[in-house]
């Protein structure tokens, strides 16, 4: 049996305390909700990219109950539970995702909630940090910003104390939509 690799991302993803799920296109905002009723997220900030747009995941949410913020999400983020964005890339070796835009709202609502979801296109996930490394040096010109988010948030003080969430989420799931 070989390795997809979805299959590979997710044991990056998951050897760091993040979870992943592959889904289809058209269960996206279902997704999203069930992830969110089973954490009690009752409110979140959502970058409403076209993807999100097209399969109405904003007011999917609004329609079910959850309290979703799209605009000034800079005065939202810090109180709201849940964070959902797309992301660009993914690293499958590492079960990373990177952003590669100068919007700060991607990056707010990505490492100011309790909770984040990044959704990702299959196909946009490289085998390798060096893969994703030749693909970023050949764009011209190379993003301002670029960012990568690895699971939840980690740190450990001077004693190898580990403790999670404290500059960042404590859960982090990320979405792979099947788009081959």
């Amino acid at each position: 049996m070989s390795e997809t690799i979805y299959d590979k991302f997710k044991v990056g993803l998951e050897a760091v305390n993040g979870s992943c799920l592959s889904i289809e296109k058209k269960d996206l905002a279902d997704t999203i909700l069930q992830l969110f009723k089973g954490l009690d997220v009752r409110d979140a900030c959502l970058v409403d990219s076209d993807l999100m747009k097209e399969l109405g995941v904003c007011e999917y949410l609004r329609e079910n109950g959850i309290e979703i913020y799209t605009d000034h999400i800079r005065l939202h983020a810090e109180k709201a539970i849940g964070g959902i964005s797309e992301v660009d890339h993914g690293i499958a070796e590492l079960g990373s995702v990177s952003q590669e835009s100068d919007d700060v709202d991607n990056r707010i609502v990505a490492t100011m909630p309790e909770y984040y979801i990044g959704v990702i296109k299959e196909s946009n996930i490289f085998d390798t940090y060096d893969d994703m490394f030749d693909y970023w040096s050949s764009l011209d010109p190379i993003p301002n910003y670029v960012g990568l988010i690895t699971g939840p948030s980690r740190t450990a003080d001077i004693e190898c104390v580990s403790t999670v969430g404290v500059h960042g989420p404590l859960k982090v799931t990320i979405i792979v939509l099947k788009d081959l």
